[in-house]
């Protein structure tokens, strides 16, 4: 493929504001298919802290010209500045590429830990309030505020453990640091292989990956909640520098269908730069209202 004089050809970095072992997991699977698409080098750099708020704000601040780009979820756009000042908003620092995934959050529990039911929960902390543990990637995250939520909801007391990231709170589940966790689907199936026990789903229908596990809804507490991951760029980056950007995404996540579902059994949930912007403002209008419940 021969470049057009329009087309940059220096190099693409992709700012993931998470430890390794995160979401880059997801952007991994479909970069290349991007360097093809766009005849460019493009490469990612985690910049963990502030629960993604730091490297969020690295990118904020960078030139509009499409070559400094973030790979993020829901948390550091929606929740953080809603929580604290992180001196950028998703609606007015960014511009969307596009989305990526869209996926529900489940409510795991330790194989060490004998909860099967989430009736187990709520017995064991009316008994020993506080005695039951769930792990997050961070304070301030959706993983925190979802259960902070669910466990006003339900009237007992959890006990918060912010990790580094991720894969230090998924680590604190397996060794049974940590009772609970919310986690996205992806990884909760990976989690569930290797003996961790999937009892809830935050969504308002059953999946059909699990239509043995019951919503939360069904068991009396009215909450969902789902993870996705988008590609932002800086706000102002000019319109066709984004649709060349967002086509290329299109092309990449259709090629590395196959491999997301095989790696980590999720599919993606591409939205184009528009309908992406459209989603992440209803998604605020969803968090405003889920870190009232929360108490957060």
């Amino acid at each position: 493929m021969s470049t057009t004089p329009h087309q940059p050809t220096a190099s693409i970095q992709i700012v993931v504001p998470f430890p390794p072992g995160g979401i880059d997991l997801i952007l991994q699977l479909f970069i290349d298919g991007l360097k093809e698409r766009l005849n460019q080098d493009v490469a990612f750099i985690n910049r963990p802290g502030g629960t993604g708020a730091v490297g969020s704000l690295e990118v904020a601040k960078a030139n509009p010209d499409g070559l400094t780009l973030l790979f993020a979820s829901q948390g550091p756009l929606v929740y953080q500045p809603q929580l604290n000042s992180v001196g950028y908003t998703a609606l007015h620092s960014f511009v969307p590429v596009c989305r990526v995934t869209s996926t529900p959050s489940v409510l795991m529990a330790s194989g060490n830990s004998g909860i099967k039911t989430i009736h187990d929960i709520v017995k064991a902390s009316k008994a020993n309030p506080a005695s039951i543990s769930y792990s997050t990637p961070g304070a301030g995250g959706l993983p925190h505020i979802g259960m902070a939520a669910f466990s006003k909801l339900m009237g007992i007391e959890l006990t918060h453990k912010p990790m580094a990231g991720a894969a230090a709170a998924i680590k604190a589940l397996k060794d049974s640091d940590a009772e609970l966790i919310a986690e996205q689907l992806p990884t909760a199936i990976a989690l569930a292989n290797e003996g961790a026990k999937i009892i809830g789903v935050f969504a308002p229908q059953r999946l059909s990956a699990l239509p043995d596990v019951p919503t939360i809804l069904e068991l009396g507490c009215d909450l969902s909640f789902q993870s996705w991951n988008v590609l932002m760029a800086p706000a102002h980056t000019p319109t066709d520098v984004l649709q060349r950007l967002s086509e290329a995404c299109l092309g990449a996540l259709i090629q590395a269908t196959p491999l997301m579902n095989q790696k980590m059994g999720v599919e993606p949930a591409y939205l184009g730069s528009a309908q992406t912007a459209t989603f992440i403002a209803s998604e605020l209008d969803k968090a405003r209202e889920l870190i009232k419940v929360s108490g957060l």
